[in-house]
């Protein structure tokens, strides 16, 4: 087994790339199928609670009307036209009612009689076209009106035995109980065919006592009448519709087993829960009430017969992603077979390059990833010393000049603007002042030599806060020679103090603000320097309220500042800064002046705000590189 797998899995490319591809669609396909499987549970579930909630609404609703339409013929009974027509209903039905005996009726009562049956025939059967039968008859039983839609319907001697034993039994004190009363459903007949027909049915009260009646108005219905309701949501139902009465009596069955008894399950009908158990089998039960005519339409759903349906999908789409698997698992091992020959080719060539044979060999024509490795590979073989040579060898001395001539360039520009005074000679100039009695010059020679002697310091980073004493130092000495005519404002943010620059990067632009922008004719003379912290960058700017810079100077000015970095003794004011500034923070970083004629000028220099180790430390790998 595991020289099986050593051979044909482990040290080959495509075999494991294969086994990859393949778990992942067997992964995949699963996953797909539990989630589709999952999805379709959930919407058949659904999907068969909406229909049968539907189809429930419909049944209901249909009962509802026959129910309405037997409450609404009743009250035509007490609007037919003629009081004297109106009476003979009532007269009809009285139990000691001459009528009741066909030998004693006369003329007048045949004709109200006749009128009464043209009323059921014209008026109630056309009504509805589901009633099957209509049936008026006296308390007593022994005097019957009927009707019926169909001339072969059914004989009232069919099931007058059952009405009126079933009247008799459910007939109580108060008649007034409930709108309308219904007959469960019994066993018929029509012609040859045996039928299973319901009644709905109301007492006929007298008029001036209400609580009291001569009759009964019944009207007839086929069961069937039901699954004609509902007849387009047929295909899609599962399990036993049930119309009952509050009592627990089968009105309507679809599965017709629960007919001629009370239903035995109603105890678990009245409960609340959505699942109970129902001959057995656990089923979700659906019900819905109708309080006005006091009647339950029941829709149970058998999750055996919900899952079958459920477990005949799964299974069919096992079957047709077991074939799609089995088809892709085929076709990639012969495409896989095809692809291993050609790189075993290309494997070859380069166990040949391996071995100093750099010739190159007849490739395929194919055109694909494969055959653009195989060209590739020839023509990689066939430049490869070349390439090394003058790609390798010959760009690592470039940039080791460029480096050297970097920093070599970095020291010259350093030097150039950090000349080497003799400190020690000013000093002694300085004090040779004092003794001849003159402190301003004495003061001067000082300062002097503190610039002098930060001048000759070697470190070439400093942070802003010691640039800024520089400066201050430098300006303080321009102060004294103007004896009091130039005023220095310093407003730098604390926060930038601790950043790195370069030594006297600002020492050109003071001495140009200086020499352009005082004018000793004026009453006033403001140099100021300003620090600010922008995003990444710091920004400081020296500003002089002198005559400023004419466009046209500006515009050469700027054109020079744009040039390419070339050093000599002629470039140590800005352009020196600028070259500095470019070659230390990059090309991002330099000198912008801003100026208008007679309102001054304003230098910003930005450079990246880094701190002053990290910048030492950058310039020192700069110039080891």
């Amino acid at each position: 087994m595991r020289s099986f797998f050593n051979n044909y899995i482990r040290n080959r490319f495509f075999n494991k790339l294969l086994l990859l591809y393949s778990v992942i669609i067997v992964l995949t396909v699963s996953i797909l199928i539990f989630i589709i499987v999952t999805n379709i549970t959930g919407l058949l579930k659904e999907q068969a609670i909406t229909y049968n909630n539907q189809v429930l609404q419909l049944v209901g609703d249909h009962f509802h009307k026959q129910n309405r339409n037997l409450k609404n013929r009743m009250t035509n009974l007490y609007v037919l036209n003629g009081s004297d027509k109106k009476d003979s209903v009532y007269d009809a039905f009285a139990d000691e009612s001459p009528q009741a005996h066909p030998d004693q009726m006369t003329a007048d009562m045949r004709e109200k009689a006749a009128y009464v049956n043209r009323y059921m025939m014209d008026t109630v059967l056309s009504s509805d076209a589901n009633i099957l039968d209509m049936v008026m008859m006296n308390r007593s039983f022994d005097y019957e009106m009927s009707a019926t839609r169909y001339s072969a319907g059914m004989k009232l001697s069919d099931y007058v035995d059952h009405v009126r034993q079933a009247l008799t039994e459910r007939t109580t004190a108060d008649i007034n109980a409930r709108k309308t009363y219904v007959l469960p459903a019994f066993n018929g007949s029509r012609g040859s065919d045996p039928l299973t027909v319901y009644a709905v049915y109301d007492y006929i009260r007298f008029p001036d006592d209400p609580s009291d009646y001569s009759g009964y108005m019944l009207l007839i219905y086929d069961t069937e009448s039901f699954r004609r309701a509902y007849e387009p949501y047929r295909k899609y139902l599962i399990g036993t519709q049930l119309v009952l009465t509050t009592e627990g009596e089968v009105v309507y069955d679809s599965s017709g087993k629960y007919y001629n008894q009370s239903f035995p399950y109603w105890d678990l009908v009245q409960e609340s829960s959505d699942r109970r158990i129902i001959e057995g089998r656990e089923a979700i039960v659906n019900v819905a009430k109708d309080d006005e005519f006091r009647f339950v339409t029941v829709g149970i759903i058998p999750l055996g017969e919900l899952n079958q349906g459920i477990r005949n999908i799964t299974r069919m789409m096992l079957i047709a992603a077991s074939i799609c698997l089995l088809v892709t698992i085929v076709l990639a091992v012969l495409s896989t077979r095809h692809f291993s020959k050609r790189l075993k080719d290309v494997l070859s060539r380069i166990k040949e390059i391996r071995k100093g044979n750099l010739t190159a060999i007849p490739v395929n024509e194919h055109y694909d990833e494969v055959g653009i490795i195989s060209r590739n590979l020839n023509q990689m073989s066939e430049q490869l010393d070349e390439y090394i040579k003058r790609e390798f060898v010959l760009e690592l001395r470039r940039k080791d000049s460029e480096l050297k001539q970097k920093t070599a360039e970095l020291y010259a520009l350093q030097s150039q603007i950090n000349p080497h005074f003799l400190y020690n000679t000013l000093e002694a100039i300085r004090m040779k002042a004092l003794k001849s009695g003159d402190a301003e010059v004495g003061q001067m020679i000082k300062i002097l030599a503190k610039l002098f002697r930060s001048s000759i310091k070697e470190e070439m980073i400093v942070t802003v806060r010691e640039e800024m004493n520089y400066c201050q130092s430098l300006l303080e000495l321009y102060y004294i020679r103007f004896q009091g005519r130039l005023e220095i404002e310093f407003d730098v943010e604390e926060e930038i103090l601790d950043f790195g620059v370069f030594r006297h990067m600002l020492q050109p632009i003071i001495e140009n603000s200086i020499a352009h922008g005082i004018d000793l004719g004026k009453s006033r003379n403001l140099i100021t320097v300003r620090g600010r912290q922008i995003g990444d960058s710091i920004v400081i700017s020296v500003t002089d309220n002198g005559e400023g810079i004419d466009e046209d100077k500006l515009a050469s000015i700027a054109e020079q500042l744009r040039q390419p970095r070339v050093y000599g003794t002629g470039s140590i004011g800005l352009l020196n800064v600028e070259a500095r500034i470019k070659l230390i923070f990059g090309d991002e970083c330099g000198i912008h002046i801003m100026s208008e004629k007679g309102r001054g000028t304003e230098v910003p220099v930005t450079v990246a705000a880094r701190s002053k180790e990290a910048l030492r430390d950058y310039v020192q790998g700069f110039n080891r590189g």
